[in-house]
């Protein structure tokens, strides 16, 4: 099983190898193998993109926009005649179905915003529980390496943590979703 984070409504190749009873790689299997894909805990559905066969029994699979288009885990499960089912897994921005873009904003009392500060996420109050961490961009809006905001669960309680050189915070600021 293999898990890497998917861009919502945009299409991705995923790789994989078909093996036999033996574990031996198949290439060339003259059929093309059957790609199955849940979107978020939903049930198998015939997968609506593009196999092909890369070499040496590697295969690729171009998810469509149609099976990135949901929040949540996305499972794969390939099978072909005389081979072992495969079974993957992968994440469409982030696994919690549940959540949402929480746009948490870093501004002076007069509405500036203050890029650049350091911004990190816990669940309890004491802050050893990190759950999340970013800077803030030039809007002020907490970013994670990726360009993301934080993903959130609705009603949960979190505790906000800030950090910039010549700026003082009162930390935490608690923030219910």
């Amino acid at each position: 099983m293999i898990s890497e984070a998917l861009i919502i409504n945009q299409p991705a190749t995923i790789t994989f190898v078909m093996v036999d009873s033996t574990y031996t790689e198949v290439p060339g299997l003259g059929i093309t193998p059957i790609v199955r894909v849940s979107k978020a805990g939903g049930g198998f559905i015939l997968g609506t993109g593009a196999v092909a066969e890369i070499g040496n029994g590697w295969y690729s699979y171009v998810l469509s926009a149609l099976e990135t288009n949901t929040v949540g885990p996305v499972s794969v499960r390939v099978t072909a005649a005389g081979c072992i089912q495969q079974n993957l897994e992968y994440v469409v921005e982030q696994r919690n179905v549940g959540a949402v873009a929480y746009p948490y904003m870093i501004v002076t009392p007069g509405g500036i915003a203050i890029p650049g500060t350091i911004v990190w996420i816990t669940t309890d109050i004491a802050g050893a529980l990190i759950i999340w961490s970013g800077v803030t961009d030039a809007f002020g809006v907490a970013r994670d390496a990726f360009g993301n905001m934080p993903w959130l669960s609705s009603g949960g309680t979190y505790y906000f943590w800030r950090q910039k050189v010549g700026y003082t915070f009162t930390n935490p600021d608690t923030e219910v979703v």
